[in-house]
């Protein structure tokens, strides 16, 4: 037994496991060309275990194979068609059998058959596309009709619904490329194929219908009339093959007497026949006794009713019909009925039939760039769904397809036809006062755009094409924006250079906000200003969104003014609208258009950061496409335009709109993360500035923004203040632009957070930065002394000054006060300072103590003055004898005035620490200073007592030589 039959055999055993591993080991060893493999794989697609099911169709390659086609993977190699069929057939000989099968069982699974199919028509695809019509051998054909006799078998009853629409529609795909085979092949089965026309499946009984229409080429004028009534969908394919082959003049008066007379689902197949015939041949009025009326004249009061009925699918058939029936017209009366018929749409909601109105006008223009044979005997849906008509040589054959068959009559009557159109959209739906009619007049002059790009009138309107579409830019509508972006894409792959240029100049103007409006809408009572919501509503609960109701609440208020400020917010919302659609169509044409481009990146790419980060996620995501469009490296692009970006969005986190301010701020954070000082050491004060802003906004999301922002700016500065994260010199310059700016506009802020997020960030400083912090230990020491006390919660105050009153001792209040000071940020982030003091430091730091304690308010920062003088002498010992005279002459007197307890007890522990390190003069002038002060009065008693008892306890060595004069005290 060799491997293939081994894998084979257990792909079909009874345990779950080992169909699993046959499987796996089935699409690991073989390639896609190796056909026993595939087979198993078919089989494994019908399995009931999903894992089995899926690993087969990652085999066949149909895991995702929706929408794939085969000129997309030129480099997968698929099996050659009769070898995969020739080794599906040696393990079923019965799909030999040619007879009708509709009676019959299936030969394999419905699931199966639907993986082996589908396989089977890529292998056809893949052989199509490496062979040219005339290098298709014989052995080719032979197994297009094999696969022929397959899709057949799939057909038999008890087939499930999926693979018989798989089926048909393989077989009309076929007929697509082989018409003469499906042809001769089907002209004997019509009978098979009228079966089909009863179908439960609509897609199996329309390609069951289309078949019909190419069989009925090959039949014979005796079995044609029995093609034309198999049913009402396939009369329209055999009617209009039927006119193509034998020229036969069709007058179809039994289809208009069925749509006169059905419900909207038989009247709108009876209208596609109707569209089917006239693609072929204008449609003669139908004969009646008296008189001849054309069929849109007869049918017009009926197809208005339809028209404005619920039904969608059935209002899309109609539509679309009366475009298929105008193709070929040259009667006046029948072309306006066709268009008043069309525009009565105009204000329909739905997008699908706007879409289908869309269609049905570019019949009417001429040029779309389909056939009849396309339409009638392919798989062809609609023109959305066949192809790009931009790309490729469509504009090669689109001369063709305008000039064939046309006569002077049919030019002269669509040349009037088109110049209604044109006055239509762009004098009435474009520029209405209504958003649904602007949003019809985009569908439709999209659609005109797009199928008929290439026709003369469409290039010589293209300028005008192309103001229309930037004027919508600005819809409140998502729909009518995205349309009118992507029209400005078509428009630039159909203009010439200079159009080209000029759309991107328009462009960039409408994005930048430089530009204005060509032309404005006027507005009406009903107009809607604002969707419904977006500003509340009215003092008496009603909604606010069109003029009317503004002027009404305007009025109401007694502040006629204010329908002003609200047109103001109307253009803005509009501003805004037109900068989001511009960035779809920029995301459409800015790879093609790199070049032209490059000139306005300088003024593009700082507002394209700052729109990425904008509140609303559709403006968001609309620059986010752009940005992937124009930009290959968005780091490096970021790196490059740094200081542009930094200054676009400091002033921006200033602008008079909240939306820019927050954007602002979320793009700062993210963009200033990692930077080193010399990228972002020129704009750090402004940052800061710009986040303390932020930070004091009056509307509460910029707000958080800005905190965000003064996080994120907080772990820049420590990092590049950090002397062991950044070069000394560095976390220099970062220091002398924070930190006085910290001080001075931070710390002293009137605003809480900013304080709080301030004294956060100094500390963070003082612990990291080092003897970085030494040239501005002045500063920051007297700036922290007194935050002691201007930081201090002013209910403490308030309590002190009424302590009597309520029975609190005033000294027990005062320690607790100065404990909770001690406790805090600020006084931790002096004890660190008191560590990095050096003695070039003291020439600037003892004069500013020595101001602080003369000037100095509050009990906490006069305490603090006081206790940092004595951690300072401890800490630089010997080093403060230059000071210890100013010192001494400073404290002394102090000491004495001084009112509260705890602080006289503070200065006299300072006096008593700098006597330490005096001079034997100044010693001894000092203790007898402090000894003449008991004859006083009780203050100066108490402070004697105090100074004396400090003395002995600090500076106990001093005081030894001076017994004499302390004893009698």
């Amino acid at each position: 037994m060799n491997l293939e039959t081994l894998l084979l055999n257990n792909s079909q055993a009874e345990q779950s496991e080992v169909r699993f591993c046959a499987v796996r080991w089935t699409t690991s060893i073989f390639d896609l060309q190796h056909c026993p493999s595939r087979f198993i794989c078919m089989l494994g697609a019908a399995d009931f275990n999903l894992d089995i099911r899926e690993l087969a169709l990652e085999g066949l390659l149909l895991a995702n194979d929706e929408g794939r086609r085969i000129s997309q993977n030129l480099d997968i190699k698929y099996p050659n068609l009769g070898s995969m069929l020739e080794y599906i057939l040696r393990q079923q000989p019965k799909l030999l059998d040619s007879t009708e099968m509709r009676d019959h069982k299936l030969l394999f699974p419905s699931k199966m058959y639907v993986a082996m199919i589908k396989f089977l028509l890529m292998c056809f695809e893949s052989e199509l596309e490496q062979t040219n019509s005339s290098g298709r051998s014989s052995e080719f054909l032979s197994s297009v009709e094999t696969l022929c006799l397959l899709l057949e078998h799939a057909m038999a009853f008890e087939a499930s619904v999926e693979l018989h629409a798989i089926a048909s529609k393989a077989l009309i795909t076929i007929g697509s490329h082989f018409q003469e085979v499906i042809a001769s092949h089907y002209a004997q089965r019509i009978l098979w194929l009228k079966q089909l026309l009863n179908h439960v499946d609509l897609d199996t009984h329309e390609s069951a219908a289309r078949l019909l229409g190419i069989a009925s080429s090959s039949l014979s004028a005796s079995s044609l009339f029995e093609g034309k009534h198999g049913a009402l969908c396939a009369l329209g394919y055999v009617t209009a093959d039927s006119i193509s082959q034998k020229n036969m003049g069709i007058k179809p008066q039994i289809i208009t007497s069925i749509v006169n007379s059905e419900i909207a689902t038989l009247t709108s197949i009876a209208m596609q026949a109707l569209g089917h015939i006239g693609l072929r041949v204008p449609l003669s009025p139908p004969v009646s006794d008296n008189s001849s009326v054309e069929i849109l004249v007869a049918l017009q009061e009926k197809l208005r009713k339809l028209l404005s009925g619920d039904d969608i699918k059935a209002i899309q058939k109609i539509v679309l019909s009366i475009g298929h029936i105008c193709s070929k017209e040259t009667s006046s009366s029948h072309l306006n009925i066709a268009l008043n018929l069309i525009f009565g749409l105009s204000r329909s909601k739905v997008e699908d039939i706007l879409f289908a109105a869309g269609e049905a006008l570019a019949f009417l223009w001429g040029g779309v760039p389909v056939t009849a044979d396309v339409i009638l005997k392919t798989n062809y849906t609609s023109l959305s769904m066949t192809s790009n008509f931009l790309m490729g040589d469509v504009g090669l054959s689109m001369s063709k397809i305008i000039c064939n068959g046309k006569n002077e009559d049919y030019e002269h009557c669509h040349a009037m036809i088109r110049d209604e159109i044109r006055r239509k959209l762009f004098d009435v739906l474009l520029y209405s006062n209504r958003k649904e009619e602007r949003c019809a007049g985009t569908v439709w002059l999209l659609s005109l755009t797009m199928y008929c790009g290439h026709h003369p009138t469409i290039q010589q309107m293209l300028p005008e094409i192309q103001e229309a579409f930037s004027h919508l830019l600005g819809e409140q509508n998502e729909l009518t924006q995205e349309l009118a972006s992507q029209g400005m894409s078509i428009v630039y792959e159909l203009g010439d250079a200079s159009m080209k240029r000029n759309l991107v100049d328009a462009l960039v103007t409408t994005f930048t906000g430089s530009g204005k409006r060509k032309r404005a809408i006027k507005l009406v009572e009903d107009s809607e200003v604002f969707q419904e919501g977006a500003i509340g509503e009215s003092l008496s609960g009603g909604k606010l969104s069109t003029y009317k109701e503004l002027c009404g609440l305007a009025n109401e208020m007694g502040q006629p003014d204010l329908i002003y400020k609200f047109m103001d917010l109307a253009n803005y919302q509009a501003s805004l609208n037109s900068k989001r659609g511009a960035a779809f169509g920029f995301s459409k044409i800015a790879k093609q258009a790199g070049d032209a481009l490059k000139p306005h990146l300088r003024s593009l790419i700082p507002r394209l950061v700052r729109y990425q980060y904008d509140p609303d996620k559709n403006v968001q995501d609309a620059m986010a496409h752009i940005w992937k469009s124009l930009v290959s490296d968005g780091k490096r692009t970021i790196d490059e335009h740094l200081d542009l970006i930094i200054e676009d969005l400091v002033v921006q986190c200033g602008s008079r709109l909240w939306r820019s301010r927050e954007a602002s701020c979320l793009a700062l954070t993210d963009i200033i993360q990692g930077r080193r000082f010399e990228q972002i050491g020129k704009h750090l004060k402004k940052i800061w500035t710009a986040a303390f802003r932020a930070m004091d906004d009056i509307k509460e999301t910029v707000r958080n923004a800005g905190d965000k922002l003064c996080r994120a700016l907080t772990s820049l500065t420590i990092r590049l203040c950090d002397v062991s994260l950044t070069e000394v010199t560095d976390a220099s310059h970062a220091m002398g632009i924070v930190l006085p700016f910290l001080l001075s506009e931070g710390i002293l802020s009137k605003v809480d957070s900013i304080r709080k997020a301030s004294i956060a960030v100094v500390m963070k400083l003082a612990k990291g930065a080092g003897i970085a912090l030494r040239p501005y230990l002045s500063d920051l020491v007297c700036c922290m002394l007194e935050s002691l006390s201007s930081l201090e919660d002013q209910g403490l105050n308030y309590v002190e000054m009424h302590a009597a009153n309520v029975g609190i001792q005033t000294e027990k209040l005062e320690h607790l006060r100065i404990s909770i000071a001690k406790g805090s940020p600020m006084w931790e982030t002096l004890d660190l300072c008191v560590k990095i003091v050096d003695t070039e430091s003291l020439d600037l730091l003892v004069p500013r103590l020595a101001h602080l304690v003369r000037s100095g308010v509050g009990l906490n920062t006069r305490v603090g003055v006081a206790n940092f003088i004595n951690f300072l002498v401890q800490k630089v010992g010997v080093d403060i004898k230059p000071y210890t005279s100013m010192q001494l002459r400073l404290l002394f007197p102090v000491v004495i005035e001084e009112k509260s307890a705890a602080a006289k007890c503070a200065f006299a522990s300072a006096c008593a620490m700098v006597l330490k390190y005096a001079a034997p003069s100044q010693a001894q002038k000092l203790i007898v200073d402090t000894a003449a002060l008991h004859i006083g009065d009780r203050n100066a008693q108490t402070s004697c007592a105090i100074l004396l008892k400090s003395y002995s306890s600090m500076a106990s060595d001093v005081l030894s030589g001076y017994h004499a004069v302390i004893i009698p005290v």
